[in-house]
């Protein structure tokens, strides 16, 4: 059982244990700078101004995180290195999501949590419910690649790091950083899993793609590390992923585990650059990536997370990585599909990782490390490092040192403000890139074309290009839109082949999502559908709204425009460059096979 000692009581002002902010001493409780009714108050809303105040701000002494450590056992130090899935929604009375979570923290006294999808307040009442119930407190960690509206509703969308690296404007790299962790930040978010630091050198990844910024090294680390030291200034921690590099694969590890045929001498050329500057530039953290890389790993079939030769050798003796390590998603099928969830738990131990990310079972993961302890095949100052690591991010953090409930009534004026929509605004204009515009053909004239058509090209039956079909119905008289997918009749399809066919416009907007455990390209259904339908004569505007490989599939088209995704931020932004509101200077950062070369882009002027 912790128990804290009284000569940390000063430094530790604050610090909850056993439902209150109080320290505990080896023989009394007492409290610090509130009384014993208010501090039992149980308020989910967030700390009231003189509830939650403190006698001081001081930082933990030295031995603060050693003196801690003598006080777990071992099971409850192994716990610490877990991190459990949670979402901020509303849980009525005995819902399971809930008691799953609850029993996480309660019984098996992990060290964080991190939230996936939900709404900004029903998260925050779950972080606040959850740091109360907790021992010590919690690490709360959140993917947000595309900002926090990647997670979050309310939250505020910035393009995604391809779209980034067109602006070619590294501050939009930081302030992205920035307005993210600010946000996270205000929810009770203490690290994002973000920047991507994979080069997407390989246009069939079907997990990476515009995650990425580049498939150029330096491009990658340039922007990378630029969003790293927005989320810092913003007192988040940020995370570099997926080491040692997922951008060459054709694989998607939540499918299944990809191989990387590489040498050691390629991964050091390319794979590893980023990663080695970011971690010149501060990176204090770096997730690991569940890919095989048999002509470098100790163990030729291991994914890299699990495997001693990338993440203990190449990462922490060759590259001298001092900061926390956090495995991808542990249940994903490029592990899962290898090794169950005590055997994976203890070789990624065993391989030099400090956190599991998402178990899939957190009760045998567990078990299995304490027995591996317990006989022997770990040594118990193995966990100790770990341990270590972790709790000195929670105390670098202010965890030990300030109260980690998250005040609900300040959230409006902490999210998506209009500072962050103004930015975010620019951000998608400067991401446009123009790279066809045949005959000058934008920006469009409501008064050259008399029958326009827009062709909503998705993965899926629901349409997803609503804003942009909105703008253009305000500039031309006669609009109509279908809707082109896998799953549409023959009598959708010929009805959508006669209305292309009699129009003297087509706009074609594709989407095609970049979603766990799918490919990135077009169904074998759509795509001749595609074909035939623009044997036309009118003229062709294709937009890819994600993707901008899909272009190859409209290479006779007219105008090639990339919005690099579908949410309305960035589809309002190429609607005003279609409409001659907006001017397009965005830069391809990648190379689309026999299409357009890195750097390419037309410059194309507003309207005036």
């Amino acid at each position: 059982m912790i128990n804290l000692s009284l000569k940390h009581a000063a430094s530790i002002a604050g610090y909850r244990l056993n439902q209150f902010w109080v320290v505990v001493f080896t023989s009394s409780i007492v409290l610090f700078g509130c009384s014993t009714e208010k501090a039992t108050v149980n308020n989910d809303h967030g700390p009231e101004p003189e509830a939650w105040a403190h006698s001081d701000n001081l930082t933990p002494s030295e031995d603060f995180i050693e003196d801690l450590m003598a006080q777990m056992s071992l099971r409850e130090k192994i716990a610490q290195l877990f991190m459990v899935a949670g979402r901020g929604g509303f849980y009525p009375e005995g819902d399971r999501g809930w008691e799953r979570m609850h029993e996480a923290v309660t019984r098996h006294q992990v060290g964080g949590v991190m939230f996936f999808s939900g709404r900004a307040y029903e998260q925050a009442i779950i972080t606040n419910k959850l740091q109360k119930k907790s021992t010590i407190p919690l690490w709360i960690s959140q993917d947000m690649e595309f900002g926090a509206a990647m997670r979050i509703d309310e939250a505020t969308y910035l393009a995604p790091a391809m779209g980034i690296a067109a602006t070619q404007n590294r501050n939009f790299a930081y302030q992205k950083g920035r307005i993210t962790a600010k946000e996270a930040g205000a929810l009770g978010v203490h690290q994002i899993y973000a920047p991507v630091l994979d080069i997407n050198n390989n246009p069939l990844n079907p997990v990476i793609n515009v995650r990425s910024y580049s498939e150029v090294a330096d491009t990658v680390a340039k922007y990378g590390i630029a969003f790293m030291e927005g989320v810092h200034d913003a007192g988040l921690m940020a995370t570099a992923k997926h080491f040692p590099g997922h951008g060459d694969t054709d694989v998607d590890s939540h499918v299944d585990l990809p191989v990387l045929p590489i040498d050691y001498e390629r991964l050091t050329q390319v794979e590893l650059v980023p990663f080695k500057k970011a971690f010149q530039a501060g990176m204090k953290s770096i997730m690991t990536a569940h890919i095989a890389l048999p002509e470098i790993a100790l163990f030729p079939d291991f994914p890299a997370t699990l495997d001693p030769g990338i993440t203990s050798h190449i990462l922490r003796d060759s590259l001298r990585f001092e900061g926390v390590v956090v495995t991808d998603g542990m249940g994903m099928r490029g592990v899962s599909n290898y090794f169950d969830a005590g055997d994976a738990a203890v070789l990624a131990i065993k391989a030099g990782v400090d956190q599991i990310l998402l178990s899939a079972d957190l009760e045998e993961a567990i078990n299995a490390i304490e027995l591996a302890v317990i006989s022997g095949d770990i040594e118990e100052s193995r966990i100790d490092a770990s341990v270590k690591r972790v709790l000195e991010m929670k105390m670098d953090t202010g965890l030990f040192s300030q109260p980690q409930l998250v005040d609900i009534y300040e959230l409006t004026s902490k999210i998506n403000t209009r500072e962050f929509r103004r930015i975010a605004d620019a951000v998608a204009e400067s991401s446009i890139t123009l790279l066809k515009n045949d005959g000058n053909l934008l920006p469009l004239d409501g008064n050259d074309f008399e029958k326009v058509v827009v062709v909503n090209i998705s993965d899926g039956r629901r349409t997803v290009n609503d804003h942009i079909t909105g703008m253009l119905d305000e500039k031309f008289k006669r609009l109509k839109s279908v809707h082109i997918h896998p799953g549409m009749c023959s009598a959708d399809s010929l009805e959508a082949t006669e209305t292309v066919a009699s129009s003297d416009l087509v706009v074609a907007l594709s989407h095609l999502a970049i979603r766990t455990a799918e490919e990135i390209s077009l169904d074998e259904m759509v795509s001749p559908m595609i074909s035939k339908l623009f044997d036309t004569e009118a003229p062709v505007i294709a937009v890819s709204l994600g993707s901008p490989y899909i272009l190859g599939a409209f290479d006779d088209a007219d105008v090639h425009m990339l919005a690099w995704s579908p949410r309305e931020r960035q589809q309002v932004a190429a609607g005003y460059v279609l409409t001659g509101a907006a001017g397009a200077g965005g830069k391809l950062p990648v190379t689309i096979p026999s299409l357009y070369d890195i750097g390419d882009g037309i410059i194309l002027e507003a309207v005036q």
